[in-house]
């Protein structure tokens, strides 16, 4: 399984995951991706509240993308896409 080993926390740039053994360089949005997959695996069965998603529902309708989105929320795209 791979993991977060180190990253840069100035603005996050780029990141390394150990994965089997073997360290691989992650930049910005891989990284992002990474960490909200992670953390909705953790917690797939718990739901948006509502302020949450309003404040999706509204960064979209402000015609932001998916991506934009899902990286300034920290949220994984596949579940903003779902809204």
């Amino acid at each position: 399984m791979a993991r977060i080993v180190r990253h840069n926390d100035e603005g996050v740039k780029e990141g390394y995951i150990s994965n089997a053994g073997k360290e691989e360089k992650l930049f910005t949005s891989a990284l992002k991706a990474f960490q909200c997959n992670n953390h909705i695996v953790m917690a797939q069965r718990k739901h948006l509240d509502d302020f949450l998603r309003g404040r999706i529902i509204g960064r979209l309708e402000c015609e932001r993308t998916q991506l934009e989105v899902s990286e300034e929320l920290g949220i994984a795209r596949s579940v903003i896409s779902r809204l």
